[in-house]
């Protein structure tokens, strides 16, 4: 069995390398190919949710502000997690990250988007009751000095 052990990960490694290289498939973004749309920035759920990003052009501060949808009072004493994904010139989901309250109703983090792309930053807000809303903020990020 011991000796196994060599001859299946180099199997493993010679399948690897052959899937790698060749031809572009339909679902690959060549330069001929355009990018997905950006995603709704629409709040689905009792608040609305409003973002925007200062900084970069990996490192941003992103910043939140919520209100409930009623009548317009902020969102106080919420919760919200903030992940980033990008679509384009391929798929990447990055990590979850808690937003803190500077403020009633405004919510702040530092978020570093890894590489130039089509990036969104997904947000799910909870409530003091639980109740959630989600939204997302879509970020292009442009290589220095292009």
């Amino acid at each position: 069995m011991g000796c196994m052990r060599p001859a299946i990960v180099a199997a493993l490694l010679l399948l690897a390398a052959a899937g790698c290289g060749g031809k572009k498939t339909k679902n690959s973004v060549g330069p001929d190919q355009e990018c997905t749309k950006p995603p709704s920035t629409a709040s689905a759920g009792n608040a609305q949710i409003s973002a925007r990003t200062t900084g970069g052009p990996y490192a941003r501060l992103v910043v939140v502000h919520a209100k409930e949808k009623t009548n317009g009072s902020p969102v106080d004493g919420g919760k919200i997690i903030v992940h980033a994904e990008m679509s384009c010139p391929h798929f990447m989901r990055l990590y979850d990250k808690k937003m803190q309250e500077t403020s009633p109703g405004t919510y702040k983090a530092g978020y570093t988007l890894v590489m130039p792309g089509t990036w969104a930053l997904y947000f799910v807000l909870r409530d003091k009751n639980g109740d959630a809303t989600t939204s997302a903020y879509p970020v292009v990020v442009k290589a220095p000095g292009t």
